[in-house]
C-alpha cells in the first residue's frame, strides 16, 4: 500500500502554481456564475468576491480563471499577488503597479508592442480619444521600434539601465519613478488598462489576491495599519477612476470570509463588489477528491493501475468530513496514515503537538521550525503563530522563550528536585 501513497504524497507536496492551472476540480457552480458575470460586462468595471476558507483554493480558483478566459477568449488577465504589498507607502503602491506586469503569468507591456503598432496603423482617428494618456503620448514621440519598447517597459515599472534612464530623461522629460503618490498610482493604473483595452478591444479582468492580512486569525480581529487604509483608499481612486474613463471589465478578489467581512465595510469595496459573490465549495465531495487525486498524479506523468485505484478509494473513503473542508486539510490527511486520529487528539489543544515537537528537538526552536515539522499546527496555523497558547505553556513552565532574532522556544527539562517532588 505505501507504495502508491509514497508517490501520491509526493505529486501533492509538489508547489501548485509553477504556472497558472489548467483544471479546476468541484466548482462547476462558482465557474458557471463567474461566466454568467463576464458575458453580462457593459461599461465600468464589476466587483466580484470569491470566498473561501484558508487552504480552499482561492489562489487556484483565481489563476485557473484567468488562464482560461486569456487563452480561451481573448481577454486581458492581470493576476495582483498582494493586494497590500508591503514596505512603505509610496514602496507598496509601485509594487502593486509592477505586479500589473510582472506578477506570476502576467505579460508587460512591451509584450503588447505589435498590437500597439497594428492599433496605430489602423485607428487613428481613435488614437486622439488618448490624448491624454501618458504612455501613448510617449509612444507618438518615440522615432523606432527601439525607443517604443523602451517606453513600454518604463511604463511596466521595469527597471532600467543607467544609460535607458538617461534617455528617457533628455528624450521625454521622464522620471526615474512616476509613482511618488496615490494620485499617481491612479493616474498610472488607469493610462495602462486604458492603453490596453484600446490596442486588444477586450475587457479587462483583474485578479486580487493576498486580501486576508487585513484580519488577525490568532487575534480573531481586524488588522489593517494606517499603511493599509492609505492603499485601500487608493484602490477606491483607482475604481473611481477605471470607471470615469470608461473601462470595462471585472475586479475578482479572493478572500476568507473574515476577510471580507472587514473590507466589506470600506468605501472601495461596499458598493461595487456587493451583489457579486462566489463561496468556493467546503467541505468537498470524496468524488471531488478522487478527481483531484487523478489530476496531481497526472502532472508527475503517473497513471494509475488496477490495485492502486483500489488503494486510493479506500484512502479516500475513510476521510471524515473534518477532513474535507478545504483542500489543504485534503492533503494533509491524504499524506498522513493516522492524519486522522492525529488530529481528533490535537484539534482542541494543539499544546501537546508542541511540547512533543520541542520534546524531541535538541536544539532551541523558531516557530517557522515548529510549524513546519507538524501538518496540524500548519493546518491549525496558517498565517500566525497561536502567541496566547505559547504564553500559557510558558506561564505553566512547560516552554521557556530565548529573546533571540527571531524567538526561539524550547522544553524545560525536570531537574532532579521536580523528579524527587
Amino acid at each position: 500500500m505505501s507504495g502508491i501513497i509514497d508517490i501520491l504524497t509526493t505529486a501533492l507536496d509538489r508547489s501548485v502554481l509553477i504556472t497558472d492551472p489548467e483544471y479546476i476540480v468541484g466548482e462547476d457552480e462558482s465557474i458557471k456564475e463567474f461566466k454568467n458575470w463576464v458575458n453580462n460586462i457593459q461599461q465600468g468595471m464589476t466587483g466580484a468576491v470569491a470566498l473561501g476558507q484558508i487552504g480552499n483554493g482561492k489562489t487556484h480558483f483565481l489563476r485557473y480563471t484567468r488562464r482560461y478566459y486569456r487563452e480561451e477568449h481573448g481577454l486581458v488577465g492581470i493576476y495582483i499577488p498582494d493586494m497590500f504589498a508591503s514596505g512603505a507607502l509610496v514602496d507598496s503602491l509601485n509594487n502593486i503597479y509592477t505586479s500589473f506586469f510582472y506578477g506570476p503569468g502576467n505579460y508587460n507591456l512591451k509584450y503588447y508592442y505589435e498590437r500597439w503598432v497594428e492599433f496605430e496603423k489602423n485607428e487613428k482617428d481613435r488614437i486622439v480619444e488618448l490624448s491624454n494618456n501618458n504612455i501613448v503620448r510617449y509612444l507618438l514621440h518615440a522615432n523606432n521600434k527601439e525607443e517604443k519598447e523602451l517606453v513600454l517597459e518604463y511604463f511596466s515599472n521595469k527597471d532600467l539601465f543607467p544609460d535607458d534612464i538617461k534617455f528617457m530623461r533628455s528624450k521625454f522629460g521622464a522620471k526615474k519613478r512616476f509613482i511618488k503618490n496615490e494620485n499617481d498610482f491612479t493616474k498610472a493604473c488607469g493610462d495602462a488598462l486604458e492603453f490596453l483595452q484600446y490596442i486588444t478591444d477586450k475587457s479587462i479582468l483583474i485578479f486580487i489576491d493576498e486580501v486576508d492580512k487585513v484580519y488577525s486569525y490568532d487575534a480573531k480581529k481586524e488588522c489593517i495599519t494606517k499603511v493599509s487604509y492609505k492603499i485601500l483608499s487608493a484602490y477606491r481612486s483607482l475604481f473611481d477612476h477605471i470607471n470615469a474613463r470608461n473601462i470595462k471589465g471585472l475586479i475578482c478578489v479572493g478572500a476568507t470570509i473574515e476577510a471580507w467581512n472587514v473590507l466589506s465595510w470600506q468605501t472601495a469595496f461596499e458598493r461595487r463588489f456587493k451583489d457579486h459573490k462566489i463561496k468556493l465549495k467546503s467541505p468537498k465531495t470524496k468524488e471531488d477528491i478522487y478527481k483531484f487525486v487523478l489530476k496531481r498524479l497526472k502532472e508527475i506523468e503517473y497513471f494509475i493501475i488496477e490495485n492502486e485505484n483500489e488503494i486510493l478509494k479506500e484512502r479516500i473513503n475513510k476521510l471524515s468530513e473534518e477532513n474535507m473542508k478545504s483542500w489543504a486539510d485534503i492533503m494533509s490527511a491524504l499524506k498522513s496514515p493516522t492524519e486522522e486520529k492525529t488530529i481528533n487528539l490535537y484539534v482542541n489543544d494543539p499544546r501537546e503537538e508542541i511540547l512533543d515537537i520541542l520534546n524531541n528537538s535538541i536544539l532551541p526552536l523558531g516557530w517557522d521550525q515548529i510549524v513546519n515539522k507538524s501538518d496540524i499546527l500548519r493546518n491549525m496555523y496558517p498565517k500566525n503563530q497561536p502567541t496566547k497558547i505559547l504564553s500559557s505553556l510558558v506561564k505553566d513552565g512547560k516552554i521557556q522563550i530565548n529573546v533571540t532574532k527571531p524567538l526561539t522556544y524550547e522544553a524545560i527539562d525536570l531537574n532532579e528536585d521536580d523528579l524527587n517532588e
